[in-house]
C-alpha cells in the first residue's frame, strides 16, 4: 500500500506530473482556441510547438529524476542489507534480482 511517509519522492513527482499535464492542456486550448477566433491558427502553431516542447522536457526530467532517485534508494536499501548481514536469499521469489537456475 502506498505511504505518503516511505514515498514521498514519488507522490511529489506525481502531483507534478499532474500540474504539468494540466497546465499545458490549457495554455493549448488557449491557444488554439484564439488562433481559431482569429481565423489565423497557424499563427499560434509556433507557440503550441513551443509549449508542448517545453511540456515533454519538463516530463521528461521529472520521470528520469523519479527514476534516478529510485535505483538510488533501491542500491542504498541494498547496501544496508548486506552491511546488516541479511543473506539475499531469504527474499521472497517475488523480490529477488536474479532468477534461480535450475541445477542439473
Amino acid at each position: 500500500m502506498f505511504s505518503f511517509k516511505r514515498d514521498k519522492t514519488g507522490f511529489f513527482s506525481a502531483v507534478s506530473l499532474i500540474i504539468l499535464v494540466a497546465a499545458t492542456v490549457i495554455v493549448t486550448g488557449i491557444l488554439l482556441a484564439q488562433g481559431i477566433k482569429e481565423n489565423n491558427w497557424e499563427y499560434y502553431s509556433i507557440y503550441i510547438k513551443i509549449v508542448l516542447a517545453v511540456f515533454w522536457i519538463a516530463g521528461m526530467t521529472i520521470v528520469l529524476t523519479r527514476i534516478g532517485v529510485f535505483a538510488v534508494q533501491r542500491s542504498n536499501k541494498k547496501m544496508q542489507e548486506l552491511q546488516a548481514g541479511e543473506n539475499p536469499e531469504s527474499q521472497p521469489d517475488s523480490q529477488k534480482s536474479v532468477p534461480e537456475q535450475p541445477k542439473p
